[in-house]
């Protein structure tokens, strides 16, 4: 017998075979193993599919720090509409202002408790029980707000941070929070030129940034905010630092202080993360679990976006009424970033954990920077 007829052949029998089991009315079925028992086709696919969604109904309660007027209430109050709407209704979420059901900064406590689901807090607040929570708000002389969020959301920050609070009924959602632009640098009586002009002139400050500003030699003074303008007026003190461009003029403070000037390097940005009882999260099915992610995660870019705008038209407000707005000198700008480095080195040298953050942080700036080298 031919090859060629052999072939021909052995394809004639494999066509008349599919003929006959394609037009079979039914298929038997291979006998498992045992009766009832999965297969392992079935225990990869149930093993791979997530929770699924449900018509339940739930109802969180949750508080912003900040006061119903401020930009940071809007836009938890946002956050809750987006994502009622995107669930369509079956994950509603109450807002209330700082001190609504939970003391105004307490937010962690009250969310660990369950007394809330979920808030809009500062790391700061958490001070008390971490002492390395400052960090994650904002680093002096560190990197820009976007620059930031990326370390926070691909780089290890919220990793981190997770870490930071383990033990607690606490989850960090890493896609939230409320992302603040650059603060005005000082409003000063006095012009500034050159490396060494911050030195001996009283400064109302807070936070990191008065311990920077006093190992340049400025004298700090440390009052509320509502006290900077009379302060001013008698020359108690020469020079402060206050807000955002926003809240600086709505404080009035376009009245005193010839001098504004511009730069990121004393409080760069401010970081508020969006947290949840960890309870309540596992209850969520994974639909409403994503929902709640991408709604935070688009409010963080949209809420920057509008304050930078309101930001521009405040200085512009400062501008017209005949403030001197100038960017800072880069003399000074450099001295004081150098400052501030010298300032996290010896601040984290005796403790692991803020090493490891700061490690992490200034890691990813300097691999930053030397990526995308600014001219």
């Amino acid at each position: 017998m031919s090859k060629r007829f052999l072939w021909t052949f052995v394809g004639v029998l494999a066509i008349v075979s599919l003929l006959i089991v394609g037009c079979a009315p039914s298929a038997t079925p291979a006998p498992a193993e045992e009766e009832g028992a999965a297969t392992p086709e079935e225990e990869e696919e149930e093993a791979a599919t997530p929770a699924a969604a449900t018509d339940k109904v739930f109802d969180w309660v949750g508080q912003s720090h900040a006061g119903g007027i401020t930009q940071q209430h809007h836009s938890l109050q946002r956050v809750a509409e987006e994502i009622e709407a995107a669930s369509g209704g079956r994950l509603k979420m109450t807002v209330e202002v700082g001190g609504g059901i939970a003391p105004a900064s307490k937010e962690f406590d009250a969310v660990d408790s369950g007394v809330l689901d979920f808030a809009v807090t500062c790391f700061m607040y958490w001070n008390d029980k971490f002492p390395t929570a400052g960090l994650f708000t904002m680093v002096s002389g560190g990197m820009s707000p976007m620059e930031a969020m990326v370390w926070f959301r691909e780089f290890g920050g919220s990793d981190l941070a997770n870490e930071m609070i383990e033990g607690y009924n606490v989850e960090i959602v890493r896609d939230g929070g409320w992302m603040g632009p650059p603060e005005v640098f000082l409003q000063t009586n006095k012009e500034l030129k050159k490396a060494g002009d911050l030195k001996g002139l009283k400064i109302r400050g807070a936070g990191d940034g008065a311990e920077i500003l006093s190992m340049l030699g400025a004298g700090m003074v440390m009052m509320p905010a509502g006290e900077i303008f009379e302060s001013m007026t008698r020359g108690t003190i020469d020079a402060f630092e206050c807000s955002s461009p926003t809240l600086n003029w709505d404080l009035g403070l376009n009245e005193v202080g010839d001098y504004l000037w511009l730069s990121g390097c004393r409080q760069p940005y401010e970081y508020n993360p969006f947290i949840v009882n960890k309870d309540a999260w596992a209850e969520l099915p994974d639909d409403l679990k994503a929902i709640v992610s991408e709604v935070n995660q688009a409010e963080t870019i949209r809420a920057y976006s509008e304050l930078i705008r309101i930001d521009l038209e405040s200085l512009a407000n400062f501008r017209d009424y005949g403030t001197d707005v100038r960017v800072l000198p880069a003399a000074i700008e450099a001295e004081y970033v150098a400052a501030a480095k010298q300032f996290y080195l010896e601040k984290t040298a005796d403790d692991p954990f803020a090493k490891k953050v700061m490690d992490s942080y200034f890691g990813f700036q300097e691999l930053f920077e030397s990526t995308w080298a600014k001219p």
